[in-house]
């Protein structure tokens, strides 16, 4: 399917929201993030409503709200926040032939993982993937994960993934430098159902940012391997830019990468665009059938450069337009929580974790 532009996008939505009505929808809840929209679409079973719920997502503004909602998450002094009665940091042994830059790993327990009383218990792991401008332990120091994660009886796996110019994009990169797909999926998958007491099977994944390809593109290429799938602000369409035809020297700039050199990661945009294909999460979504999908995004607004600004946010909320229409046209059935305007930061991302947490997990039951 050809990628819609944003503007074609909107004309039909405004089309489709005058011909059928939307779908298990809350538009424009007020929050101190501002106004909410959660649909469910699920397309074969509803699929004029599914359409109904796309175009109400694509007739959402693009501008600053006013507000800027409370968070609760720790903050980077120097300190290490994350408790030590739930904390593990480890290594993972890379095996002979799987090149990455880093093979650390943090760990956050269930409460009451070492006690006697569960000695015998499993858990179920979510894996949480870092953005291009995090370290993978930026989950415990920037976002809610451990206030909110009290209650949670599962195994929360990070792994490194590179971040600033060594951002690993998750992928094997096409000219060999790094085999980060390959060592997650493979390597720490297993390691971490050999190291901790975790029920075969119930995996989940979430990523932010650049996190977001990762998750989805695992789920994926490695059917059964994850039940659920979180992306937040997400980067969920890499061609899906202002006039359809990529070039890594334009991406990098838009999307606020610094590096690394995405011919390096996915190889040329035109002479390997079968790679680039394989690598776009607009592009697997046939792959995702049986997979709980939880889509979360700002809309972003005209204000500030840099990753951590309105324009940045806006940037990847206009990736969703071809990417759920895809999702749509498939017939894959996702859940969405849009915030009208948002900043690409932690701030903004703690509420939809805090959404979509309780239906990550129950998918793993």
């Amino acid at each position: 399917m050809t990628p819609f532009t944003r503007t074609g996008a909107a004309l039909l939505a405004i089309l489709l929201l005058a011909l059928c009505p939307g779908q298990s929808s809350s538009a424009g809840a007020a929050t101190d993030e501002g106004a909410v929209t959660v649909v469910t679409s699920d397309p074969l079973r509803h699929p004029a409503a599914a359409l109904a719920s796309y175009a109400q997502l694509m007739a959402l503004p693009s501008a600053d709200s006013g507000k800027v909602p409370v968070s609760r998450a720790p903050r980077e002094t120097g300190a290490d926040p994350c408790p030590r009665d739930r904390c593990v940091d480890l290594r993972v042994p890379v095996p002979a032939g799987v090149k990455v830059s880093d093979n650390r790993v943090r760990v956050l327990l269930p409460a009451g993982y070492t006690a006697p009383r569960n000695a015998k218990r499993r858990y179920p792991v979510v894996f949480l993937l870092n953005g291009a401008k995090s370290r993978y332990d930026g989950w415990t120091v920037k976002s809610e994960i451990i206030e909110i994660s009290q209650r949670w009886q599962a195994i929360l796996v990070m792994p490194a993934g590179g971040s600033g110019d060594e951002a690993g994009m998750f992928s094997d990169w096409y000219d060999g430098s790094f085999d980060w797909e390959t060592f997650h999926t493979k390597v720490v998958v297993p390691w971490v159902d050999r190291t901790f007491r975790t029920v075969k099977g119930a995996r989940g994944i979430a990523g932010a940012s650049m996190g977001a390809i990762g998750a989805i593109n695992y789920a994926a290429h490695n059917p059964r391997m994850f039940k659920a799938v979180l992306s937040i602000s997400g980067a969920v369409d890499t061609t899906a830019l202002a006039t359809g035809a990529v070039a890594p020297d334009v991406l990098g700039p838009l999307l606020s990468f610094p590096g690394p050199d995405l011919r390096r990661v996915w190889g040329d945009p035109v002479r390997d665009r079968a790679s680039w294909n394989r690598h776009n999460p607009a592009r697997q979504v046939g792959r995702l059938q049986g997979v709980e999908l939880l889509i979360t995004s700002g809309t972003g607004f005209s204000g500030g450069s840099g990753v951590y600004s309105g324009t940045f946010e806006r940037n990847l909320w206009n990736t969703h337009c071809t990417f759920l229409l895809q999702l749509t046209a498939a017939g894959i059935p996702y859940r969405a929580r849009v915030t009208q305007g948002g900043i690409h930061n932690w701030q903004y991302f703690n509420k939809p974790l805090r959404w979509a947490a309780p239906k990550l997990l129950a998918a793993l039951r």
